[in-house]
C-alpha cells in the first residue's frame, strides 16, 4: 500500500505495492533520478514519489539536479559532435 524506498549509497532500493502501482521492485539500486522516471513509468503520483524520496532522503534533489544536468551535457556534446562530424570536408582517399 505505499512507495517504499531505501537509501543506500547514494541511490535507492524501491518497492511498490497498490494502490500507488502494481506490486513492482527494483532489481537493483537506482539514482533519484531513474527513480522518478521508473515509478512515473509504473502510474505513480509525482507527489507520492518526491514524498517518499524526501522521507528517504532530504537531499535527493540536489543529486538528482546534478544528475539532469550531466545527462543534458552528454546529449549536447553528442549533438555538437555530430554536427562537427557532418560538416568535415570528405577525407582524400589517396
Amino acid at each position: 500500500m505505499s512507495i517504499d524506498l531505501l537509501y543506500e549509497s547514494s541511490r535507492y532500493r524501491v518497492s511498490v505495492s497498490p494502490p500507488h502501482a502494481d506490486s513492482w521492485k527494483s532489481a537493483g539500486l537506482l539514482t533519484a533520478t531513474e527513480v522518478l522516471e521508473r515509478l512515473s513509468a509504473h502510474g505513480c503520483h509525482p507527489t507520492d514519489i518526491t514524498d517518499a524520496l524526501y522521507a528517504a532522503n532530504p537531499d535527493w534533489v540536489d543529486a538528482h539536479d546534478e544528475e539532469v544536468r550531466r545527462r543534458r551535457d552528454r546529449e549536447l556534446t553528442a549533438m555538437l559532435t555530430a554536427a562537427i562530424e557532418d560538416d568535415q570536408p570528405p577525407e582524400d582517399g589517396g
